[in-house]
């Protein structure tokens, strides 16, 4: 098994004294700088003028430039998005920091793929929450904390781990446990995670159902829009992936784990799978994210259109303006101004 550390094993002291710059206020950006606000550190916060400035504005902060905050900051919370990341970094950020300061990272891409390289004399550090940005702040604030991936990329004080164990337990994660990883690690895990083509399984269950007969709607309550799946996840999360079954019917029992076994091909997944970490390791998906981004995102843009256009889509607005989740005069996706 994996290394855990826990509240008992951080030093929250070791940030006595230093200022924490974070570097964007966005998902994670927020829930770290009140978390760590909480926790009785130093913060300042650095961001571009946008909504996420605003916002940062309406929590009481004092909002600096990026390059003001990094200069400022002594530890500095690199959590402006991945694409972003090597501007705000060669632009405001490098200039501004000092032998000495830690940069940490809440996911391994720009330091694991070289599009940021720090100078030897800074310590390089990482706390992966396996949390999206607002449930760092929710389980923070229920006492319950949340994990992350930590790891040390390079340690030029000799006291890397102990600053990343540090910074994990300041933004609460040390309450429920980090594991020790690298940065190699929690790219590959984290980059296959969102590779899988679930979405489009989901659609394809759409169309087969409604081309059963099945009326949208119902399709659609059962699948995901009642919120059903969300019981199902916390069952996962707190019993385990495959022993949540025991709380379902033995109808549900029997159809998940017998009868849908004569539909899934193990060795055609496998294979798919294993194809997936090829493209991640040998640097295919990094290159095409670029290509991507040098055709300012393109692809993305006629999947969202494609997307749109699908019947799902247009029947979910009608039964989410139905059901009270959105205005009866807000436009369907792709229709807005």
């Amino acid at each position: 098994m994996g290394k855990f550390y826990f509240d008992d094993d951080a030093d929250l002291s070791l940030l006595d004294g230093k200022t924490v710059a974070i570097i964007g206020y966005g998902n994670q950006g927020r829930s770290q700088a009140l978390n760590m606000k909480d926790s009785g550190i130093n913060v300042v916060v650095g961001n571009i003028e946008d909504e996420y400035a605003e916002t940062a504005r309406a929590d009481g902060w004092d909002v600096q430039t990026i390059e003001d905050a990094a200069a400022a900051g002594d530890v500095l919370m690199m959590l402006t998005s991945d694409d972003s990341q090597p501007e705000v970094y060669e632009n405001w950020v490098k200039k501004s920091l000092k032998p000495g300061d830690v940069m940490s990272f809440a996911h391994g891409f720009n330091i694991h793929y070289g599009e940021i390289t720090p100078s030897p004399e800074i310590d390089v550090v990482m706390v992966a929450p396996r949390m999206l940005g607002e449930g760092v702040r929710a389980t923070f604030l229920e006492g319950r904390g949340f994990p992350s991936l930590i790891a040390v990329a390079q340690d030029a004080s000799g006291n890397g781990m102990a600053m990343c164990l540090a910074i994990s337990k300041a933004i609460g994660s040390t309450k429920m446990g980090v594991l020790e990883s690298s940065f190699e690690e929690e790219v590959l895990i984290d980059l296959f995670e969102e590779h899988q083509p679930g979405l489009y399984a989901l659609r394809c269950m759409y169309e087969a159902l409604v081309e059963a007969g099945c009326s949208p709607e119902a399709v659609m309550l059962d699948l995901y829009a009642s919120g059903e799946g969300v019981k199902f996840a916390e069952y996962g999360r707190d019993l385990g992936a495959f022993e949540r079954m025991k709380r379902t019917s033995v109808t549900a029992q029997f159809g998940h784990l017998v009868w849908s076994k004569q539909y899934f091909d193990h060795d055609k997944t496998m294979e798919g799978m294993r194809e997936m970490l090829a493209n991640i390791k040998d640097g295919s998906f990094i290159k095409a994210l670029k290509a991507e981004k040098a055709k300012n995102q393109k692809a993305i843009e006629e999947v969202w259109k494609d997307n749109n256009a699908h019947e799902l889509i247009e029947k979910e607005h009608a039964l989410y303006q139905l059901l009270g989740r959105r205005p009866k005069d807000a436009p369907a996706p792709g229709e807005e101004s």
